[in-house]
């Protein structure tokens, strides 16, 4: 550690005994267990609030790595007026094993209770409106498309076009009709409805639930790193975890279906939810990202696995498309709704 972290450390509670480094953070060993030391360069006002919810969490029996307060009660201590540090308590273990499907049914289970445990947490304030509300994802798919038909418009300019931009532009027209259509599914939806409930009522997202942030020791999961959690439709959190398993496993219908009732086994889902699950996975966000990625970096250079995710993503399209919309259909309350 450098002086700024010993110093910082000289306001907690407890004596340091060793320190090693680990991923954009220190290892402490002190004289209360395990802590974490790493800068912090986000609100005030958000960890505090995000305190509140990780104490109510473990109130409730869950497995989060809280704050330790210093000396003075502050979540977060200022080293010479431009640098703060937080300090938060070690959970050990290994992550989410993203090939186990028992795990992976475990941590949907669990994101179910997290979901109806972190509902009202506190009043909702105005401010905690604009400071802790989620982004509109019907104004990003709409930015999104915009920018998917610049590069689209960029790439065709192209006399020379390298790999990644040939296979770009094969999929691009079939891909941004695929972005606009469900851009407008989501404006037809309930989407808004369920956005401005969850602001009210105080639903709140995790924000990053993936498997790095899925923790399993003696058999039991904890969940870490709050810093991204939002005022904002559950649902998000469901559509990440899903994606990203799904993606690893090649969209798996069965796998995905056993995700889905594991998590309705706690928490069903509402029409509107499926509907807007439904759409989340039919937009093409991992094209989008690479898109971006291409776009406003070196176009003249394209590393060779970004070359493999647009192929990867291509071969799984179908796959992804068709479980999107079983999401939406292949549900009993949708069919009975719907005379089906």
């Amino acid at each position: 550690m450098n002086e700024r972290e010993l110093q910082v450390l000289e306001q907690y509670p407890f004596t340091v005994e060793g320190s090693s480094r680990v991923r954009g953070a220190f290892l402490l060993e002190t004289s209360v267990g395990k802590r974490l030391i790493k800068e912090f360069s986000g609100s005030t006002y958000k960890l505090e609030r995000e305190q509140l919810l990780l104490d109510h969490l473990r109130e409730q029996g869950f497995l989060v790595d809280r704050m330790e307060p210093d000396k003075e009660g502050r979540l977060a201590t200022v080293y010479r007026e431009y640098f703060r540090y937080v300090v938060k308590e070690y959970i050990g273990g290994r992550e989410c094993d993203t090939r186990s499907e028992s795990e992976i049914l475990k941590a949907i289970s669990m994101l179910a209770g997290l979901h109806g445990a972190m509902r009202g947490v506190f009043p909702v304030t105005e401010e905690d409106r604009q400071r802790l509300g989620g982004p509109d994802i019907l104004e990003e798919m709409k930015r999104r498309n915009r920018e998917l038909r610049k590069i689209y418009a960029f790439i065709r300019r192209k006399n020379r076009k390298n790999m990644f931009e040939t296979a770009c532009l094969s999929c691009f027209p079939e891909v941004i009709d695929e972005a606009q259509e469900t851009e407008r599914l989501v404006e037809g939806s309930g989407y808004r409805e369920l956005r401005e409930r969850a602001m009210e009522e105080g639903h709140l997202c995790h924000g990053e639930y993936v498997h790095h942030n899925i923790l399993v020791q003696d058999g039991r999961m904890a969940v870490v790193n709050f810093e991204k959690f939002s005022l904002d439709v559950q649902i998000s959190d469901l559509y990440l975890f899903m994606r990203k398993i799904l993606e690893k496993q090649n969209y798996d219908s069965r796998l995905g279906r056993k995700m889905l009732e594991a998590y309705e086994r706690v928490k069903p889902l509402s029409r509107a939810e499926r509907e807007y699950l439904s759409c989340r996975l039919r937009y093409p966000e991992k094209l989008w990202k690479l898109a971006n990625y291409y776009y406003r970096t070196n176009k003249a250079w394209i590393p060779g696995k970004h070359v493999e995710k647009l192929e990867k993503f291509l071969a799984q399209r179908e796959k992804r498309v068709s479980f999107s919309m079983e999401v939406l259909y292949n549900n009993s309350n949708y069919n009975t709704k719907n005379g089906r």
